[in-house]
């Protein structure tokens, strides 16, 4: 498995699609999903005024970019009401989250999950968290779990160079604590084309 890792966004990387969380009770939309509605005309929040996404707890929503954004499909996920946000409740989303990934036979995933500040729910957390929900889910009884779908996974990780750093100890984090695990690749960017694996 590999963990890419970039200074540009989520809406420029070449992956087969883009999963970005948003909340019930955020309107408008902020954050990753707030930027990803602005790249495609205000669809999302279309949706969200038809009530064709709410962002209800672990709801999921299939969206075609139509070029807007790199990848050609968006999984919108509902992560439920912005209080209840936690690592523990993202923790028991990534079994369901990645058994929709495998049955869409994805495997190069960008993934865009919201911040908190106020909930203290870190972008570079968010990754370990993340990790360590694959790890759980290729262990247990799963439709996926000794498949080579998994050990084809690229997971892409871009929210922007200011979130760069925090993101980097993250996966790093996660990397020396499921060793024994998961073996996860990290590929960084370089300066002048082309990527560094690690």
């Amino acid at each position: 498995m590999e963990a890419i890792l970039s200074t540009l966004r989520a809406d420029v990387q070449e992956c087969e699609i883009l999963v970005c969380g948003f909340f019930e009770d955020e309107r408008p939309l902020k954050g990753s999903s707030g930027w990803l509605d602005w790249r495609l005309n205000g669809s999302l929040s279309n949706l969200a005024i038809r009530k064709r996404v709410i962002g209800n707890w672990r709801e999921m929503t299939l969206v075609v970019s139509e070029g807007r954004v790199l990848s050609p499909l968006i999984l919108l996920v509902g992560l439920g009401r912005m209080r209840e946000y936690s690592y523990l409740r993202l923790r028991e989303l990534f079994p369901f989250l990645l058994d929709a990934l495998w049955k869409l036979r994805v495997s190069k995933i960008c993934f865009s999950l919201p911040e908190d500040s106020e909930r203290q729910v870190e972008s570079g957390k968010l990754i370990e968290v993340l990790m360590e929900g694959v790890a759980d889910s290729m262990e247990g009884p799963s439709s996926f779990g000794n498949e080579d779908w998994t050990k084809g996974l690229q997971f892409f990780f871009a929210e922007g160079e200011d979130r760069f750093p925090e993101i980097l100890l993250g996966i790093e984090t996660a990397r020396f604590i499921l060793k024994d695990r998961l073996d996860i690749r990290v590929v960084l960017p370089v300066e002048e084309g082309g990527d560094t694996p690690r």
